[in-house]
């Protein structure tokens, strides 16, 4: 099938689907020019892809590392109803801490989406496991499980969470300020939202992505750096050129 040449009437056609709100920051970054503003968008997709699929092994990285950590601690708590020590499966058998830190209600929610997951697996049906409770945990069950002024996540930190960042050499507190970024960027990506200008927040969130990955592992790190397309991505920006007209107006 022939790629058929593009003009402005496809140009006006995209931009009205996208919707004037939404591509009004790629406009006002690319002089109000219609065609530099969609390419620029197109960008944005590409970028947000990028970033993504750095984010979803971040995640993958703190889960598995602070999930670690709390299962050894969550095996120490005594249960006062039953006298006996909690099971390790802290989303099963949570201690009375994780049940209020990180919120009876999330646990569940998780719950209800694993055992859809469960149901519709290709294997069959069969129970609902720890891992599959932790594998629909949302990434601000980790940004939120790091210490803050509540005294339950402070003393959770210290007894558990802590040693998921054994390399951690800087304040705790700019590592919970990198995670709260990363979390909030996610949640930008989620809902589309442009990452400009030039992909500075986008740099300075890849630095920050390397910082914690650091504190946890720094060949993890190094292994992530290595294979994010994200700084390949931002050298590819476009900008508008001398055969680019800078107004809709001008174009054919």
């Amino acid at each position: 099938m022939a790629v058929p040449t593009l003009t402005a009437t496809h140009h006006r056609a995209v931009a009205t689907l996208l919707s004037a709100p939404r591509l009004a920051p790629y406009l006002r970054a690319s002089g109000g020019n219609v065609r530099a503003a969609l390419m620029l968008y197109q960008w944005n997709v590409e970028m947000s892809s990028a970033v993504y699929k750095m984010l979803h092994l971040v995640e993958v990285f703190l889960r598995n590392a602070m999930d670690a950590e709390l299962r050894l601690w969550n095996a120490t708590q005594i249960d006062p109803r039953t006298g006996r020590a909690h099971a390790a499966e802290w989303l099963l058998d949570p201690s009375r801490l994780i049940e209020r830190v990180v919120r009876r209600d999330e646990i569940d929610k998780a719950t209800r989406r694993a055992a859809l997951a469960v149901r519709d697996c290709s294997t069959g049906p069969r129970a609902v496991t720890h891992d599959d409770i932790l594998a629909q945990m949302m990434f601000g069950t980790w940004r939120f499980l790091l210490p803050s002024k509540d005294p339950g996540r402070r003393f959770l930190w210290r007894s558990a969470i802590s040693m998921a960042f054994p390399h951690l050499d800087r304040p705790v507190a700019d590592l919970v300020r990198d995670v709260d970024g990363l979390y909030r960027l996610r949640n930008r990506i989620a809902h589309l939202e442009p990452l400009l200008p030039g992909g500075a927040v986008v740099k300075r969130h890849l630095r920050a992505t390397r910082r914690v990955l650091e504190a946890v592992d720094p060949s993890a790190a190094q292994w992530l750096v290595s294979h994010q397309t994200v700084s390949n991505i931002i050298a590819e920006m476009p900008v508008p050129t001398p055969e680019m007209p800078n107004g809709p107006s001008s174009e054919n």
